[in-house]
């Protein structure tokens, strides 16, 4: 993709897994996983660039499709994330879009080192950067900037044009992709957790109507609106450049959670 990083996609039914890989003579630096029965996949993939270990493994958040490597390569690797994914790893995970609760993972899966806003690590001849800028899609969102290649993984608290990421706290993901957007210029590739490679461009264009629609849904409560009369408006005319040349799509999972930040309903356990 750009200098040693390498995407590694996994097509399963009705989705798509990235995995950014970090590869030089000390061994594989990956960021992220998809579940653990894609690691054929994966490891196919890494045997094809070479055979070298796994040497670090970093994850964006605590999902299941975003952790699925961890109980493979944790026994060798060193596993970094934000300190909330090791606390949710260690224990049982009730989220209301899973049918059966998730974990605790095996103490081999939880991650080894740990931070609270920011961590930098030095592998194969890359400055990696880790920061958590606020609760998002979880509360243990991480973005990954890897300075001399300058790409960038944001997990999924963004997707590329035409998609939209929606999490537990609408505001915070404003936050994130705010200083994200800051941070980054216009030769930086972005690499989203299931949608297709993004830059500056694109997420210029995503963050004014994510911040305009939460404004709006704010306006909505305070005028009296139910959750309901706005979940059913659906995501405002602003939004038409971003999904032409299709039409807006009806996405009440977006209006809601935006409500649910704005009137403190949302659940962390997501």
């Amino acid at each position: 993709m750009r200098g040693n990083i390498t995407l590694i996609q996994i097509h399963v039914p009705q989705d798509v897994f990235h995995i950014a890989v970090l590869s030089g003579p000390e061994g594989y630096l990956l960021v992220d996983h998809p579940e653990a029965i894609g690691n054929p996949l994966v490891q196919k993939a890494l045997d094809d660039m070479g055979k070298r270990p796994v040497k670090f493994l970093l994850n964006t958040h605590w999902h299941y499709d975003h952790v699925g490597g961890n109980e493979i390569y944790g026994p060798d690797a060193i596993i970094i994330a934000q300190e909330n994914v090791r606390k949710r790893l260690m224990t049982k995970q009730t989220p209301a879009w899973s049918p059966t609760p998730i974990g605790p993972y095996p103490e081999r899966a939880w991650p080894r080192i740990t931070f609270r806003d920011s961590l930098t690590l030095h592998f194969d001849g890359e400055d990696i950067e880790m920061d958590h800028y606020a609760n998002g899609h979880t509360d243990g969102d991480s973005v990954v900037y890897f300075a001399q290649a300058n790409v960038l993984d944001v997990g999924d608290i963004y997707d590329s044009k035409g998609g939209l990421a929606g999490g537990v706290d609408m505001e915070g993901i404003a936050r994130s992709l705010s200083a994200v957007l800051e941070r980054i210029n216009d030769d930086t590739i972005i690499i989203t957790g299931h949608s297709r490679l993004s830059n500056r461009g694109e997420l210029a264009m995503y963050l004014p109507l994510l911040q305009q629609t939460i404004a709006h849904v704010r306006q909505e409560i305070s005028a009296g609106k139910s959750e309901k009369e706005i979940v059913d408006e659906g995501l405002p005319e602003a939004w038409k450049p971003w999904f032409a040349p299709g039409d807006i799509p009806v996405d009440r999972d977006f209006m809601h959670q935006i409500y649910a930040t704005l009137t403190h309903t949302s659940s962390l356990d997501q």
